[in-house]
């Protein structure tokens, strides 16, 4: 089937997001460490330029920088607006239907000022929300979405809405976690939250047990085209799709059905089983020119290697995860998101593509 492009302790969220409201209406973030940035200065103060944007380096970069990590972004606070801030500027600015171009205004000063207060209030989950889930939106939202960013479960930016990044970032520690992939974060979504220790991103020499671990995770989650390619910025997982360029069974429902296709599959497998984002969320034929990906023949295969299948090894439509030999049966296995209307699963192996082994 073608496939589309392209903790046992507490958070002390407290520290992380500490702020304070200084002046009038004017949000001012965190002191950064004084030995690396100048003081931070209002975004809305008079002694910052009506706009800032790359090469500006001062107190008002600093608060910028510290704003931006509030709300998701991870920058190195240093008070000089280099190619990072930029990026991270634009990225918040597209969230927040602002335009994308990296100069930071009164518009993007004020949606910046508001999502950073709104990130720097945080509840309890547990005893202060109810379930959340798509549509919901306020500080409950926000700390649920820091939380998620702390358990590397999405790329979210904290703006107190549940949209469908926070969707997707939900499912993420759900099949991280054992729980019931649904997108809502209920009491056992939260209470994992607070009593599971995050573990950092994977790293390093490819484990396959791990990468085989995310791949069976995710388990019963329904083929959806264009599934898991970060469409919407909501980095791997299981996310909507697409309905453009399909034509498989109607009516479509990638619009509005979670799920994964073949290579999200694969992608999210290598993503949260060894920190390696596979085309930055391409197809099939993107993932196979990735840099980490090596050929090999079919008699070299072994366990969480790679098979494409298509017209020629850079030019492929669908591709499964070598899962080994299953003790129980002795047959050779895979992990595969075949089509629509059928959900991840593992069964036997299907032979006479391309195959890659994948190293760090």
């Amino acid at each position: 089937m073608s496939t589309l492009l392209s903790t046992r302790r507490r958070l002390s969220l407290g520290l992380a997001l500490a702020a304070a409201l200084t002046g009038v209406g004017a949000y001012t973030a965190a002191a950064a460490p004084a030995t690396t940035a100048p003081a931070p200065i209002p975004l809305t103060s008079s002694a910052c330029p009506a706009d800032l944007q790359q090469g500006e380096a001062d107190g008002c970069v600093t608060q910028l920088q510290l704003e931006l990590n509030l709300t998701g972004a991870q920058l190195t606070v240093d008070g000089q607006f280099g190619s990072a801030t930029d990026t991270a500027v634009r990225t918040f600015q597209a969230a927040h239907s602002l335009t994308a171009d990296g100069i930071v205004g009164p518009a993007t000063k004020s949606a910046l000022d508001a999502a950073a207060a709104a990130a720097s209030a945080t509840v309890d989950l547990r005893t202060q929300c109810g379930d959340l889930q798509t549509g919901a939106s306020g500080a409950c939202v926000s700390t649920l979405q820091t939380m998620l960013n702390t358990f590397n479960a999405g790329r979210l930016v904290v703006d107190g809405q549940f949209g469908s990044a926070t969707d997707t970032a939900v499912r993420n520690f759900q099949a991280a976690h054992a729980l019931t992939i649904d997108g809502i974060a209920g009491m056992a979504v939260k209470n994992a939250l607070y009593d599971s220790t995050p573990a950092p991103r994977p790293s390093g020499p490819i484990d396959s047990a791990k990468v085989l671990n995310a791949a069976k995770s995710y388990l019963g989650v329904p083929y959806v085209w264009g599934g898991g390619h970060s469409l919407r910025g909501e980095g791997p997982g299981p996310s909507l799709g697409t309905c453009d360029q399909y034509n498989g069974p109607q009516p479509c429902a990638a619009n509005t059905t979670a799920g994964l296709d073949c290579s999200g599959l694969v992608r999210a497998a290598f993503w949260f089983g060894a920190g390696i984002d596979l085309a930055n969320g391409g197809d099939t034929s993107k993932q196979t020119q990735d840099k980490h990906l090596t050929p090999i023949t079919e008699a070299q295969r072994r366990p969480g290697d790679v098979e494409y299948f298509g017209t020629d090894a850079h030019n492929t439509v669908h591709v499964v995860l070598y899962a080994g030999t299953d003790p129980a049966t002795g047959a050779d296995m895979m992990y595969e998101a075949k089509e629509t209307n059928t959900n991840v699963h593992y069964v036997t192996l299907h032979t006479g593509g391309y195959w890659y082994h994948v190293t760090a």
